[in-house]
């Protein structure tokens, strides 16, 4: 039963792999948007957009696995789950949802840059903004995975 419960357990860091990749792809856009002109341009922003909705979705997804990860590993590992088994009682999971937030505001911002852009109104301030809260999330990101990578030894 070990065996199932580690395969549970990395699931979440396996998924979470995925989407850091997915997350790295859609900062590219950063450089593109400088390049391309037109209609290719519009294409590729639109893609942009489409992927950051998915993106946030993926996130939210990858942290409700961890809670559910967890939730399997203590029933198969202990027999039974409490609640205090799912407070994250180290950084790795508090930065998690710290980092929910975050997405949650990124997502925002992109939502309110397209709004404006779509009404005619200013809103290069706010995609600007947008651009370096992916900047920095990226680093945090980097930073949490690695904390998450320590973490996992906890299980392993």
């Amino acid at each position: 039963m070990e065996v199932v419960a580690t395969a549970i357990i990395l699931l979440h860091p396996l998924s979470a792999l995925a989407v850091i990749w997915l997350f790295i792809n859609q900062r590219k856009w950063r450089q593109k948007s400088t390049i391309l002109k037109g209609s290719e341009r519009q294409k590729e922003l639109k893609n942009h957009e489409k992927n950051g909705n998915k993106l946030f979705f993926y996130v939210i997804g990858v942290i409700s696995l961890a809670f559910l990860s967890k939730i399997f590993y203590f029933q198969i590992i202990n027999g039974e789950v409490g609640i205090s088994d799912l407070i994250p009682n180290h950084f790795h999971g508090w930065a998690g949802l710290l980092g929910l937030g975050l997405m949650i505001y990124l997502r925002h911002l992109g939502l309110r840059a397209r709004k404006n852009r779509l009404e005619k109104k200013p809103f290069v301030k706010i995609s600007n903004l947008h651009g370096r809260l992916s900047d920095i999330m990226t680093y945090l990101i980097m930073i949490h995975a690695f904390l998450g990578f320590l973490y996992l030894f906890t299980y392993l």
